[in-house]
């Protein structure tokens, strides 16, 4: 009952890599097999060779034309060729090839947010959209909301096609793999994202409140870089990744998401500057702190003056500050830790679990494999509590310190 071409799955498994996420320009067909019984074990990640028409928004049935196919990788990042126009649209097509006895049960599709509106068309309906994909500025909308959808498979083959249109960032494509499963399987992972969701932002929203609670009677500036770290973050949390903001105000302006989205990495990571300015005083410069204030403050400016398309290309700018942030505090507390300083053991463990997390983000980030939501939601959870406790150590214990005494703003600043 299967035909495919073996020659494209051997292909398709040799160019799975994100290093060579280029499209081939001889291909007839893309092909996946599912293995029957794999449906309903677990999700399969449908990640490989897919056909792809650049800047054509084709009809989605079996009579696509071949006059300007090519293969390319799902997931990856449309890339210029020398010679030929960018790619801003296009259209994606894989063909899935379903054993019977993984078609009695009702069928899902998972679909990632991408760059930056698609149609999704299952066996030639219209499943879903997000945004509206068109082949000009003035007619596409962007719009990043990670969705699933539910089906009947009756064929043994399932055809998936995607347009895909992008005029506002600097990225284009499917930058993480499409997951199908039985429509149960995705229902419940759709579930444990949602409350993962829910315990990050409202386990963050506690903690902040906490902390400010807390300064009001210690009056330790800590406390308040502490809670603004933790309200950032939850800002974060909600404009990104699985965009829980746009779960719940569908219509919410997309250029308001990525700007806010942008920003509240930047002042994440000038909180966390300050808050370890603030706890190492004699280890913290001031050039340090003003060099993330004043990165901050620039990004921050940028970011609300400029494009989508413009602030988001130097992203990578910031990204590689953070990195250099996260190994400094890395350097600052083991330093302090070897020098026997008080109160320094719980915020070594709080920094190595920071630099893991902000690690793994930028790696998923950078397209090296997809996010774990509840992984992600869950890790940063933890460390901001173990960060919590071990700035509560911290100042219990730091209180001979000479240069630390009763800290203002200026003495953080």
């Amino acid at each position: 009952m299967f035909s495919p071409n073996i020659l494209i799955i051997i292909a398709s498994m040799l160019l799975s890599s994100k290093d060579e996420a280029t499209r081939q320009t001889s291909a007839k067909a893309a092909v996946f097999i599912a293995p029957q019984g794999q449906l309903a074990k677990e999700p399969i990640n449908l990640k490989g060779l897919w056909e792809f028409y650049p800047n054509e928004l084709k009809q989605a049935n079996s009579s696509l034309t071949k006059s300007n196919q090519s293969l390319i990788v799902v997931p990856s990042w449309w890339a210029d060729e020398e010679g030929k126009p960018s790619v801003q649209y296009g259209t994606y097509r894989l063909k899935v090839l379903i054993a019977s006895s993984d078609r009695q049960n009702e069928l899902a599709l998972q679909m990632p947010d991408v760059y930056c509106a698609y149609e999704l068309w299952l066996n030639g309906e219209l499943a879903g959209t997000n945004g509206v994909v068109g082949n000009t500025m003035e007619v596409t909308k962007p719009q990043w909301k990670p969705a699933t959808y539910y089906f009947e498979q009756t064929k043994d083959t399932l055809e998936i096609v995607v347009k895909l249109a992008n005029f506002y960032h600097h990225r284009s494509g499917i930058n993480s793999a499409l997951i199908l499963g039985t429509a149960a399987q995705l229902k419940q992972e759709e579930k444990r994202t949602e409350i993962s969701n829910i315990i990050l932002l409202s386990g963050l929203t506690l903690l902040g409140l906490i902390s400010i609670v807390v300064y009001f009677t210690r009056r330790s500036i800590p406390y308040i870089l502490y809670s603004l770290l933790c309200f950032s973050w939850v800002v974060r949390a909600a404009f990104s990744n699985h965009y829980q903001i746009v779960q719940w105000f569908e219509d919410i302006n997309w250029h308001f998401v990525v700007r806010t989205e942008y920003i509240s990495l930047y002042l994440s990571t000038l909180f966390g500057s300050l808050l370890v300015g603030s706890l190492f005083p004699k280890e913290v410069s001031k050039v340090f702190r003003m060099l993330y204030i004043i990165a901050c403050f620039s990004f921050t400016v940028f970011t609300l003056i400029f494009s989508p398309m413009l602030f988001t290309t130097y992203v990578q700018l910031y990204l590689g500050l953070s990195s250099i942030l996260l190994l400094s505090i890395m350097v600052i507390v083991a330093r302090a830790y070897s020098e026997s300083r008080e109160g320094v053991t719980l915020i070594l463990a709080a920094a190595a679990m920071a630099v893991a997390m902000f690690g793994y983000v930028i790696m998923a980030y950078q397209g090296l494999f997809s996010l774990n939501e509840m992984f992600f939601n869950i890790g940063f959870l933890l460390m901001f509590i173990v960060t919590l406790l071990a700035v509560s150590e911290r100042i219990q214990k730091m209180g001979s310190d000479q240069d630390y005494g009763k800290m203002t703003f200026d003495g953080v600043m």
